[in-house]
């Protein structure tokens, strides 16, 4: 009897004990993979998160670099004496008035670059419109530092830009030519500081130009002579 009992009993244990004994490594292989999951996430992370660490302090680096290279440390010897309320009174100030500026800069800058265009076709037109642009009264020279209106811009030898209300600066029309007679009699030597010599010179830069103050009683009267450079081509 307990022979057949036992023969009974056996398959169905040995099947039960096969079944967990599957199920379990079933769960166990489950658990594994779930934990080898778990962990290569992890490591990925970590890595990442040291790769991030790495980037960070890198560029952590640069930009103490640029910092240190923009601002160098500037040594100072001595420390002035600085008075109350952040003056220092020292030294004499050497903040000064604006000298004003001329009134005729304009006016000479553009004559010496018209004046560089006398040996091209045109001449005549080109001074006229000038004239007319800067609203400048056209002069002869009557001898003894007298100036006359003259009767056109080809006639004149002379051009006044107006300063002011009775101040003019004075040009020579660059047309004619500078020679003997012109430097000698027409005005030339008086009015302007020269570097003729003999000959004929054909073109005009002036540095500074004559300025004269008139009136109608009394006309023109030269109160500083200019400066002017003859060039003979």
């Amino acid at each position: 009897m307990e022979e057949a009992a036992t023969t009974l009993i056996s398959p169905q244990v040995d099947s039960i004990v096969r079944y967990l004994d599957l199920g379990l490594s079933i769960l166990l292989l489950f658990v594994a993979a779930y934990l080898w999951l778990a962990n290569s996430r992890k490591s990925d992370e970590i890595r990442n998160l040291q790769a991030e660490v790495v980037r960070a302090r890198r560029d952590l680096n640069r930009l103490d670099e640029r910092i240190s290279q923009i601002r160098q440390p500037k040594v100072v010897d001595t420390v002035p004496q600085i008075e109350p309320f952040g003056l220092d009174f020292s030294e004499p100030s050497k903040v000064g008035t604006l000298a004003p500026q001329k009134p005729w800069l304009d006016f000479v800058e553009k004559y010496n670059e018209l004046a560089e265009l006398m040996s091209k076709p045109g001449q005549l037109k080109k001074c006229e419109k000038f004239v007319y642009e800067f609203k400048l009264r056209v002069l002869t020279y009557g001898g003894a530092m007298t100036f006359r209106p003259a009767i056109d811009v080809k006639d004149s030898r002379y051009w006044a830009f107006k300063c002011s209300s009775d101040e003019f600066a004075v040009v020579p029309n660059p047309m004619h030519p500078c020679d003997e007679d012109f430097h000698e009699h027409g005005g030339m030597k008086e009015t302007y500081a020269l570097n003729y010599q003999d000959g004929v010179y054909r073109k005009y830069f002036v540095k500074l130009p004559a300025i004269f103050a008139y009136e109608p009683a009394t006309g023109w009267r030269l109160k500083d002579a200019g400066v002017v450079n003859l060039e003979r081509n």
